[in-house]
């Protein structure tokens, strides 16, 4: 059976009306006599069509473009005419990410802006460039130490990341430039519901999500102050996770318009999964891992980054995700995921996941020689 494009079909379709057996005849008499579908294969996929919002429904409403039709309830007068009809359906993830992204925009014009800070007073090292990591960080997460072996929740994570950073930044190089980096489920759940987005396991959470929201945001906003007062130049960037695939795009908005006064402080805007930044001779990539797997890091820099490649000697891929540190070196870049500091929930001890105590990195590079040194804080 030859495939009838989707274009050509729904001109046929429209044509007869969507009579099954006028739309067969045609097929057969016009396009394809050997074609081998049935009615029953014609019915389908106006069905499918219709549920897309490609072709209209019996009452001649549509599905919007960008959801998906999930079921409809029809009510016909005594003539067999229809009356009302009710139509439920799923928004698709893309249309629904863009108006998300566009809310939060609106929402965070109303931000106050941080007034700029005064650039180190100290001298920097113009070739240094010092990278801040925290990944999985998985805020708002509620542990208990009988069942998980420690105590876990918003109020101890602030606090913890508030010290790693501190410890970061008082070991790192006086670098000229600072990245503020999040791989990456950056809190545990992504509303209020408490379930993960795709696979819609339940989560133990400690607190509504507005409030985990501003922890997490807030979080952000001290690492990124902290390096303004070491670095003259402070990048941020944040990668969605499969844990908080909404919650990093309002994250970035948050930091963005919080430090739209600042010059020092460049905020990649891009939504884009996987996100770059060059330093010199040096490439970095930036990835959560639920996407990507490491083994494809190195050819997918290598496309994606095209047009700079052949000026990189030195590509570092950073990756979260499977709360590990892994180190996969190949031909083209060293990929690396990193531990987190978060400990064990109650799931991953269940599923007889254990690990060393959770830490997190600073990591400087040098523009001509590569990464030359890197700090860590051990929970």
């Amino acid at each position: 059976m030859s495939y009838i494009n989707t274009d050509t079909f729904l001109d046929i379709a429209r044509q007869h009306d969507y009579d099954a057996d006028s739309i067969l005849a045609t097929i057969k008499a016009t396009i394809n006599a050997s074609y081998s579908g049935t009615t029953t294969t014609i019915n389908n996929r106006i069905a499918n069509y219709r549920r897309k919002g490609l072709l209209p429904l019996d009452s001649g409403n549509f599905v919007s473009l960008g959801e998906v039709l999930k079921s409809s309830s029809t009510l016909f007068d005594s003539n067999g005419a229809i009356k009302q009809q009710w139509i439920k359906t799923d928004v698709d993830k893309s249309t629904q990410l863009a108006a998300f992204s566009e809310a939060v925009s609106a929402i965070a014009q109303d931000l106050p802006a941080i007034p700029e800070l005064s650039p180190p007073t100290f001298p920097v090292v113009s070739e240094l460039a010092s990278l801040y990591i925290s990944n999985d960080c998985h805020l708002g997460a509620l542990m208990w130490d009988q069942e998980t072996g420690a105590d876990w929740n918003t109020e101890l994570a602030a606090q913890t990341y508030r010290d790693a950073y501190d410890h970061l930044f008082a070991a790192t190089p006086a670098s000229k430039v600072g990245i503020v980096v999040d791989l990456g489920d950056l809190t545990e759940a992504d509303n209020n519901r408490n379930m993960t987005p795709k696979s819609g396991h339940i989560l133990a959470t400690d607190s509504r999500h507005g409030k985990v929201l501003r922890v997490a945001y807030e979080m952000l906003i001290y690492a990124i102050e902290k390096a303004l007062l070491k670095h003259e130049l402070v990048y941020f960037y944040n990668i969605s996770g499969n844990h908080d695939e909404f919650t990093a795009i309002a994250v970035r908005e948050v930091i963005r318009m919080t430090f739209r006064d600042n010059p020092r402080v460049i905020v990649c805007e891009t939504a884009m999964p996987i996100k770059y930044h060059q330093h010199g001779s040096v490439l970095l990539q930036f990835a959560h891992g639920d996407g990507m797997k490491m083994a494809k890091a190195g050819e997918t820099l290598a496309v994606d980054c095209a047009d700079i490649f052949s000026s990189t000697k030195y590509r570092f891929s950073h990756f979260g995700h499977s709360h590990v540190d892994k180190v996969l070196d190949s031909p083209i870049c060293r990929v690396e995921s990193h531990r987190n500091l978060t400990p064990n929930n109650a799931w991953a001890v269940q599923m007889g996941y254990r690990r060393s105590p959770g830490t997190m990195k600073a990591i400087t590079y040098h523009a001509d020689k590569g990464e030359v040194s890197r700090s860590t804080y051990n929970i």
